[in-house]
């Protein structure tokens, strides 16, 4: 029991010291401690805890849910980042505690520790403790809405996958399909069973976490028909699309790309100039008719683009900007390792899915979901942290297995004939 004590002390001290001291040494936070997208994030949250003015900076890309939380940090303590990458430690802390519940169902508790030992120090899920990025409340919600999914046993658990699925979606619009997809599996696969122990499909459980994730997300929605005058399920992704699907894309968000001149009805435009619309949801839907004029005239050049974010999300530390991939030019070394942890962890979740296909079947759903969106905007290892923890669970199954494959014909020898 000490070591335990000791064990999970270690890692709280870990997640919260490296989150604090993140921006002295994360070298991307040494430039710039507001690095990528959360210099949009932290103006976004200190405008609504200063000025109690919801502001949009990034269009209507960004959901509430992360900023929202940031601003009740710095209505508390003023703005200061740091507070909030201390509750960014603290999230992780979250996660950690998640996965090994996941993990001790699945793996047992010896296994269990390995998996969430190794979550806390892997680099990806480490450093974006330091980062205001929305993947630090992404995190605990996916991992905890699996948890609390493959463990439901009654309808109030139903009501708490729904509640946690729908603040994710408030998090990331993207994850709003997944809601559905998540109710199917329930729906089909989820049998629950009755004191005859006759199995049943579980449908009103499915329909239970439906209306509470729908409840959950209905404010919002509320309050962006009521801004704009137009049905806005959380953020709207046709800017987005064009960002990550245009004849210079290559396989991350090019920052320039409105700048860009594009072929529309044999004319060349720019950019800037064809989407330009006082009305944000106007603007997004040119954006998103452009990008699929592209697509569909194009249909090669967007194959080779599928390569390139495939490729670049394969990659240990796969950046979206191009100016940080010449870091990634002296790391090519680590893909081969990165590849060889992706290997391990497949052959962890193949090797006997079949006997855990109902509750396996989610982290499959979500690993899929998770490569569409890749495919459909762009690229790059962020994309993949909300899935990270469930790889990492998956490598240690791996290793296990082919440890105890190499050890058994050693017994095997050893035996009396």
């Amino acid at each position: 029991m000490r070591w335990v004590i000791g064990f999970w002390s270690l890692l709280v001290v870990l997640r919260l010291g490296y989150a604090l001291l993140a921006p002295s040494l994360d070298p991307f936070l040494r430039n710039d401690p507001l690095h990528g997208d959360a210099r949009a994030h932290d103006q976004i949250a200190w405008t609504l805890a200063s000025e109690g003015r919801y502001e949009f900076v990034k269009g209507l890309q960004t959901a509430p849910a992360y900023l929202v939380l940031m601003a009740g940090v710095y209505s508390f303590v003023g703005h200061e980042p740091q507070a909030v990458r201390l509750l960014n430690g603290l999230l992780g802390i979250l996660t950690l505690w998640g996965i090994f519940r996941l993990a001790r169902r699945w793996l047992g508790e010896r296994l269990a520790y390995w998996v969430v030992g190794l979550c806390a120090v892997h680099p990806h899920l480490l450093m974006t403790s330091g980062w205001l990025y929305t993947e630090n409340l992404v995190l605990p919600l996916v991992v905890w809405a699996i948890a609390l999914a493959v463990g439901a046993r009654s309808y109030s658990d139903a009501v708490g996958v729904g509640l946690l699925l729908g603040l994710l979606a408030l998090t990331r619009a993207n994850f709003l399909p997944f809601i559905v997809l998540v109710a199917l599996w329930w729906g089909l696969l989820v049998l629950k069973r009755t004191n005859d122990s006759a199995p049943k499909v579980d449908y009103l459980g499915a329909v239970v976490m439906l209306l509470t994730a729908s409840i959950v997300m209905a404010p919002y929605i509320a309050y962006l028909y009521g801004r704009f005058g137009h049905f806005i399920p959380i953020s709207l992704g046709g800017y987005t699309f064009l960002w990550a699907n245009n004849p210079e894309a290559d396989g991350g968000f090019r920052a320039d790309f409105l700048e860009l001149r594009m072929t529309v009805d044999g004319q060349m435009v720019r950019v800037r100039d064809y989407i330009a619309s006082p009305d944000p949801v106007e603007r997004d839907r040119k954006a998103l008719r452009l990008a699929v004029d592209w697509i569909r005239q194009n249909p090669t050049d967007f194959l080779s683009l599928l390569w390139k974010k495939t490729r670049l999300s394969l990659s240990a530390f796969g950046l979206q900007e191009a100016g940080n991939r010449r870091m990634v030019q002296l790391l090519r070394l680590t893909d081969g390792v990165y590849w060889l942890f992706l290997l391990v962890a497949h052959i962890g979740f193949l090797w006997g899915v079949r006997g855990h296909w109902r509750e396996w079947g989610l982290v499959a759903l979500l690993w899929g979901w998770i490569w569409l969106g890749i495919w459909l905007y762009a690229g790059g290892s962020r994309v993949l942290l909300p899935v990270m923890p469930f790889v990492v669970l998956f490598f240690v199954r791996g290793v296990a297995l082919i440890l105890s494959r190499r050890q058994r014909p050693a017994h095997a020898d050893t035996a009396p004939q």
